[in-house]
């Protein structure tokens, strides 16, 4: 039974990781980020809107007070926001690079737990904050002296995890009143409402027949096989586990461009890169590490 959660987690990661090749191979065959999130999502949606209402659930969400319904709301607009920013700047940096750097999120989920909620950092969390930040930085210095980046990209990457730190915010306090399955699916369906009407003002409506392939993959493998695998395991082994295994999300995306697509990332970028996942690692560590003190 182990070994099937172990292999379980592992696929998860594998399918979270492909994310960032199949978001370039759609764009290099003429779609834009805004209609790839889109198809990304509606295609998501569309798959959990059966479960979703036999079980009772996405009535449940319907049903919810008004503010709870605008707290999803925002979730859905800041999901579109995030996707937008992050697939746009696939265009401009590499695959690693991009995504080591929207996976700084828990970042910023940190700082802005800290200015709307007044949770400041975890004492024991704050060194690998610090890592984490000199990695960012360096990745930034890098790409204006043109070591193979763009600092354009390394911005819309950051900006795309300030969005999914906003969306994980309201999620963490829609999640205490909302059923799972009802919440996603509702999440899901407004930010492909909202990333259609935003259309015109982010790209158009660009997608053609091959980026449809991508499209596919990432509901299917990285949305569904990934994220939702992770939602579902996190019933069966600790947040810890699954925590750790997502950082392994930049250097499965690395793997899966270097195979499909021969993208190569220069050493000095590398090393920024992974200083960026050890710091993550790290601020991790020292939340665990703070919440088994709490619990004392």
């Amino acid at each position: 039974m182990k070994m099937n959660k172990a292999l379980l987690v592992f696929l998860a990661v594998m399918g979270v990781s492909i994310s960032g090749p199949m978001v370039k191979w759609s764009l290099s065959c003429g779609a834009s980020p805004v209609m790839i999130a889109f198809g990304r999502m509606i295609i998501s949606a569309a798959v959990l809107m059966i479960p979703a209402i036999r079980s009772g659930e996405l009535q449940q969400v319907l049903r919810a007070p008004k503010k709870q319904l605008l707290l999803a709301c925002a979730a859905a607009v800041l999901l579109g926001l995030h996707y937008t920013a992050w697939m746009t700047s696939m265009s401009f940096a590499s695959t690693f690079v991009a995504t080591a750097l929207v996976c700084t999120q828990p970042l910023f989920v940190a700082a802005l737990s800290g200015i709307l909620l007044h949770e400041p950092i975890k004492r024991e969390a704050i060194p690998g904050a610090i890592v984490a930040i000199i990695g960012a930085a360096a990745i930034g210095l890098l790409s204006m002296n043109g070591e193979h980046g763009s600092l354009l990209g390394d911005v819309l990457a950051l900006l795309g995890a300030v969005f999914m730190a906003g969306h994980w915010l309201c999620g963490r306090a829609e999640r205490k009143e909302l059923p799972a399955l009802g919440y996603m699916t509702f999440v899901y369906m407004m930010t492909s409402l909202f990333l259609l009407v935003m259309s015109p003002f982010l790209g158009g409506l660009k997608v053609t027949l091959p980026s449809m392939g991508g499209i596919l993959v990432l509901a299917f493998a990285c949305t569904l096989g990934g994220h939702a695998l992770m939602t579902y395991l996190l019933g069966y082994v600790s947040a810890d586990v699954v925590s750790f295994a997502l950082l392994g999300e930049p250097i499965g995306a690395a793997i899966w461009a270097l195979l499909l697509f021969g993208e190569k990332v220069t050493m000095p970028l590398l090393i920024g890169g992974v200083t960026v996942i050890i710091g993550l690692a790290m601020y991790t560590w020292g939340e665990m590490q703070a919440a088994k003190k709490a619990g004392k």
